[in-house]
């Protein structure tokens, strides 16, 4: 049989034998985390065979990754071992050269950015690229790291694999999948060119 999830609409599977003389059971949707029961559909009429919420309380979802690495770098922040953000007096940008988003920049302004496919802060709509491929950490200090999300084809740089992170210097370039990206780290507090 099919179960759906009255809360998010989520289908799954379900061996309805395993039901046995039990006149329903509890699923926890895969999805969403919802509770709710479904009605054992050998002993109960077709029309009350669907699931039904129960009266329970809905368990907080766990927070996602993203969320628990700013709650971090706000802790430490307050506890003085980190200044949130970024370092003052630098402006930090993405120029893409290759790919699908080529001829683009994009402006770092967090310290954490995510690069992908489909998910992350630069997307690059890259068939090559990995959903999540990899990850630009600006420190405090100033430093750029690099570092590849266990992508299917990997980060490079000068055309070779990264194994761990990665400091890149400014105008230095790396690829991911078939997207070339340069760093640029500009100082603010410069007077501009005339």
């Amino acid at each position: 049989m099919i179960v759906m999830c009255p809360a998010c609409q989520a289908r799954f599977q379900y061996d309805d034998s395993r039901f046995g003389a039990s006149p329903g059971k509890r699923f926890r949707c895969p999805k969403c985390s919802h509770v709710f029961e479904v009605v054992n559909p050998l002993l109960a009429p077709p029309e009350e065979t669907l699931s039904r919420p129960l009266d329970l309380p809905e368990p907080e979802p766990p927070p996602p990754q993203a969320t628990v690495r700013r709650d971090r770098e706000a802790m430490l922040a307050a506890a003085g071992i980190m200044a949130a953000g970024l370092p003052p007096g630098l402006r930090y940008s993405l120029a893409i050269l290759t790919g699908p988003q080529a001829s683009t920049v994009k402006v770092l302004d967090k310290p954490a950015t995510v690069i992908g496919r489909e998910e992350g802060d630069v997307i690059t709509g890259d068939p090559e690229t990995s959903r999540r491929h990899a990850l630009l950490e600006v420190r405090q200090d100033g430093s750029v790291w690099l570092s590849d999300q266990q992508s299917t084809n990997g980060t490079l740089v000068a055309g070779e694999p990264i194994l761990g992170p990665l400091r890149l210097d400014n105008h230095q370039e790396f690829t991911c999948g078939n997207s070339t990206f340069m760093l640029l780290v500009r100082d603010t507090e410069e007077p501009p060119l005339t």
